[in-house]
C-alpha cells in the first residue's frame, strides 16, 4: 500500500506530513476512507478511527480512538448482562490495540519507518466522551484517570483509546503514514489531525 499523500488527500496518493517550515502545513479533519477486504459476518459495517499525530522534540505522539467492537478475535471479560469487566480487561485491551492498530499503522520520518514504538497508555471510554475534540483534551484524557471499575458499559459500545510514542530525529522532519487500518471494518474512516510543535492544527488540501 502506498503512503497517503496529505497534500493530495482527495486522491489518496503518496505524500508526507510537512515539517513546520514547509509551505503547506498539515491536517485538521483529514479523512482516509478504506474499504476492507475482510467481509465476514462479524466485521463491523462502519468504523471511524480518530487520531492525532504530534511531533515534539525527539518524540512523536500518536493518540488514537477505535471502537472496541472492531477489535475482533478477542473475547473481552464481561460481567452481568454483557458489561465490560474493566477490572480484569487491561492486559487484553493492550494486546488488542497492539494487534489491530500498533502493528498495523505505519509511520515514517522522511523515508525511514518509525519502529521504536512504545505503548504508553490504554483506556476505555464511554461512547459519549468528547475528549478527542482537541489534542490537549485527548492527551489529558488518555493519560488521566480510567473509568471506575464498576462502570456499566456494554463492551460493543465502548471506545478504546491509546497513546503511542515513537523516537524521532527532529520535530522539523517530514512525516508520512500508510493508511493500513482498513480491516477494522467493512468501511473504515480514519480522521487524522497533525499537530505542529507550537500547537497549531492545520487543514491539508
Amino acid at each position: 500500500m502506498r503512503r497517503c499523500c496529505l497534500s493530495c488527500c482527495r486522491r489518496l496518493s503518496r505524500g508526507r506530513f510537512p515539517g513546520p517550515f514547509a509551505t503547506a502545513i498539515l491536517v485538521a479533519g483529514f479523512v482516509i476512507a478504506t474499504p476492507s477486504r475482510h467481509l465476514a459476518h462479524d466485521v463491523p459495517g462502519d468504523v471511524t478511527v480518530q487520531a492525532f499525530v504530534a511531533p515534539d522534540g525527539e518524540q512523536l505522539r500518536l493518540l488514537v480512538r477505535v471502537p472496541l467492537e472492531a477489535m475482533r478475535d478477542f473475547v473481552f471479560p464481561q460481567r452481568g448482562p454483557g458489561y465490560l469487566d474493566l477490572d480484569s480487561a487491561d492486559s487484553m485491551l493492550r494486546d488488542a490495540i497492539m494487534v489491530w492498530v500498533g502493528d498495523e499503522l505505519q509511520l515514517y520520518e522522511d523515508d525511514r519507518r518509525l519502529t521504536d514504538q512504545q505503548l504508553r497508555a490504554v483506556r476505555v471510554s464511554l461512547p459519549s466522551d468528547r475528549s478527542f475534540a482537541s489534542y490537549d483534551q485527548a492527551l489529558s484524557h488518555v493519560t488521566g484517570q480510567p473509568l471506575p471499575v464498576d462502570t456499566e458499559i456494554v463492551w460493543q459500545q465502548a471506545m478504546l483509546d491509546a497513546l503511542f510514542e515513537y523516537s524521532i530525529r527532529s520535530e522539523e522532519s517530514q512525516f508520512s503514514v500508510n493508511p493500513t487500518l482498513g480491516r477494522l471494518g467493512i468501511r473504515t474512516i480514519t480522521v487524522l489531525r497533525f499537530v505542529l510543535p507550537d500547537g497549531t492544527v492545520r487543514a491539508f488540501e
